[in-house]
C-alpha cells in the first residue's frame, strides 16, 4: 500500500524580547489541525523568562518535553522512528504530555545544566488550556545534560507519574521511566549510546506488560559540509507477560541528508521487526523528504 504525499501540516507563531531589567522572554504557538473535523486548535505553547545567572522559568503545554530518550541518536535526516507508519516503540514519555511549569538552570561547571519540571492534565485547545472534565493525575520530571570532556556529552532524565486521589487503591504499579545516554564526537564522525526504562501503569500485574527496556545505538558521518549519512538500531524487550516475551523488536534505520543553500533532501530507509511487539511482524518504509528555508 503507497502512503502517498504529504505536507507538514502545523503553523508555529513565535515572538521574543527584552525587559527592562535585562531578563528576555519568548512566546511560541502552534496551530495544528484537528483529528476529526480538521479545524486549527491552538495549542503546543510556551513561554519562557530568561533570569540570566538565575536559569529560566517557563509554562508549556504540550510543549519543552525535557525527557531524552532519543539523545543517542544520529538524524542525518529524521529521527528513526518517524516512518510514517508507526513501529509501536513504547518510550518513557515527558514532560511535553501535560501542561508543566518548568525550571531551567544556568549553565554550571561541566556545561551542565538540570531541570525540573511539574506537570498536570491538559486540554489542548481550550483558552487557558483548562483541565475540563476533571483532575487526573500529575507528573514530576527532571533531566541532565552534561560535557566533562571535549567531545563527549552526557545526558539523563527520568519522571513518575502521581496518582490522583480519587479513592482508588486498586494500582499495582504506577508510570515511571526514564533514560540514560553517551554521545561522543570526534572530527567527522559521532557515535552515540542509550538505555531507556519504561514502567507501564497498571491496575493489576498478572499477565500485564509491567516494562520495557530499550537498548538503542547511533553513528553519523558528516561526508562533507552538505552530505551526511547516519545509522540508528533501536532493541526493546517486554517483561512479565503472559504471552511468548522471548523476541525483541528491533528497528534499523539509514539516514541520508543534503543540504545546499536553504534546501535540504533527505531520505530515510527504516526496517521494524516484530513491530508493535508482535511476533514475526514486519513494518518497512521509505520516506523522502524536502524542506525549504526561505
Amino acid at each position: 500500500k503507497d502512503n502517498g504525499i504529504g505536507i507538514t501540516n502545523e503553523l508555529t507563531f513565535t515572538a521574543s524580547g527584552e525587559m527592562d531589567n535585562g531578563y528576555t522572554w519568548s512566546y511560541s504557538m502552534e496551530l495544528d489541525p484537528d483529528t476529526t473535523d480538521g479545524s486549527a486548535l491552538n495549542d503546543d505553547t510556551q513561554v519562557a523568562i530568561g533570569m540570566g545567572d538565575l536559569g529560566t522559568v517557563k509554562i508549556c503545554v504540550s510543549e519543552c518535553g525535557n525527557g531524552k530518550k532519543y539523545s543517542f541518536a544520529q538524524d542525518a535526516y529524521t529521527q528513526m522512528t518517524d516512518t510514517g507508519l508507526s513501529p509501536g516503540a513504547n518510550y518513557p514519555i515527558d514532560a511535553g504530555s501535560y501542561a508543566s511549569l518548568q525550571y531551567h538552570t544556568p549553565s554550571l561547571p561541566l556545561s551542565t545544566v538540570i531541570t525540573a519540571a511539574y506537570g498536570q492534565q491538559k486540554n489542548d485547545g481550550q483558552s487557558g488550556n483548562t483541565q475540563g472534565g476533571g483532575s487526573g493525575d500529575s507528573f514530576e520530571g527532571y533531566s541532565l545534560t552534561s560535557s566533562p570532556i571535549e567531545g563527549l556529552t552526557l545526558t539523563a532524565a527520568y519522571y513518575d507519574i502521581n496518582d490522583y486521589d480519587d479513592g482508588d487503591t486498586s494500582e499495582d504499579q504506577l508510570q515511571e521511566g526514564g533514560s540514560y545516554n553517551a554521545e561522543y564526537a570526534i572530527g567527522n564522525i559521532t557515535v552515540g549510546y542509550g538505555k531507556a526504562l519504561y514502567a507501564v501503569g497498571l491496575s493489576a500485574k498478572n499477565g500485564n506488560v509491567t516494562e520495557y527496556d530499550t537498548t538503542s545505538y547511533g553513528v553519523e558521518m558528516a561526508v562533507n559540509d552538505a552530505l551526511s549519512i547516519s545509522y540508528n538500531i533501536m532493541e526493546q524487550s517486554q517483561h512479565n507477560v503472559a504471552a511468548d516475551s522471548s523476541f525483541e523488536q528491533e528497528t534499523d534505520a539509514i539516514n541520508i541528508g543534503y543540504t545546499v543553500g536553504g534546501i535540504t533532501i533527505g531520505f530515510q530507509d527504516a526496517s521494524t521487526d516484530n513491530a508493535n511487539m508482535v511476533k514475526d511482524a514486519q513494518d518497512d518504509t521509505r520516506t523522502l523528504g524536502l524542506s525549504v528555508a526561505f
